[in-house]
C-alpha cells in the first residue's frame, strides 16, 4: 500500500507531463486553425517535433550522457543546458510555421515557447519554480484564449499536475504556484498581443 502512495505521484506528474499535452494541443489546434489535407498535418507535425519530441529527446539523452542526475531535472542547476536546446527548437519551429505560411495561433503558440523558455532560464537561477505547472497552465490559458470558456474544465489538469508534483516532494506550493501563474500569464497576455497584430 505504501509504494502505491509514494507511487501515484510520480504517476501522475508522468501522465501529466506538460510537453506531451502541449504537444497534443498543437495538434488540435492545427486541426482547427489549418486547412484540411497536407498542410494541416505538415504544421502540426512540426508543432509537435519541436514543442515535444526534441525537448523529450534532449531530457533522456542528457540524462543518458550523465549531464542531468534524473529526467525530472530536480536540481536547479541542471536545467538552464534543458533550457537552452529547448529554446533553440522553439525558435526553430516556429520560425519554420511562420514562413510556412501557416496560422498565427500555430507559429504563434510555438514563438511564444521562445521567451517563455528565456525567463524560465533566469528564473531559475534563483527559483525553481515548476515547469509542469507553467505548461499546463499555459495550454490551458492557450485553450480559454483560442477556443473560450469551454476549456475551463481543463484547469483541472493544472491543478492536478500541481498535486502530483507537490505530493511526489518535487516542488513547494511557493514553486508550484509561481510556474501556474508564470505560465498563464505568459501565454495569455502573449496570445493577445498576437491576436491584435497577426490575428485582423
Amino acid at each position: 500500500m505504501r509504494d502505491r502512495k509514494v507511487a501515484t505521484p510520480w504517476l501522475v506528474s508522468f501522465v501529466l507531463n506538460p510537453s506531451l499535452w502541449v504537444g497534443g494541443f498543437l495538434v488540435f489546434a492545427a486541426i482547427a486553425f489549418e486547412p484540411a489535407g497536407f498542410t494541416r498535418w505538415r504544421v502540426a507535425t512540426v508543432s509537435f517535433v519541436f514543442v515535444t519530441a526534441v525537448p523529450i529527446a534532449t531530457v533522456f539523452a542528457l540524462k543518458a550522457l550523465g549531464y542531468l542526475s534524473d529526467v525530472e531535472m530536480r536540481r536547479r542547476s541542471e536545467r538552464e543546458l534543458v533550457y537552452l536546446v529547448c529554446t533553440v527548437s522553439y525558435a526553430v519551429g516556429g520560425l519554420w510555421l511562420f514562413l510556412a505560411g501557416a496560422s498565427w495561433p500555430l507559429w504563434g503558440l510555438v514563438g511564444l515557447h521562445v521567451p517563455y523558455a528565456i525567463l524560465l532560464t533566469a528564473l531559475n537561477r534563483k527559483w525553481k519554480v515548476s515547469i509542469h505547472t507553467a505548461g499546463m497552465a499555459g495550454m490551458w490559458a492557450a485553450a480559454l484564449v483560442l477556443f473560450g470558456m469551454g476549456a475551463l474544465p481543463l484547469g483541472l489538469a493544472v491543478a492536478a499536475a500541481a498535486w502530483g508534483r507537490w505530493a511526489a516532494g518535487a516542488h513547494s506550493p511557493g514553486e508550484l504556484a509561481g510556474g501556474a501563474v508564470f505560465g498563464f500569464a505568459l501565454t495569455a497576455s502573449g496570445l493577445y498581443a498576437l491576436e491584435l497584430v497577426a490575428g485582423t
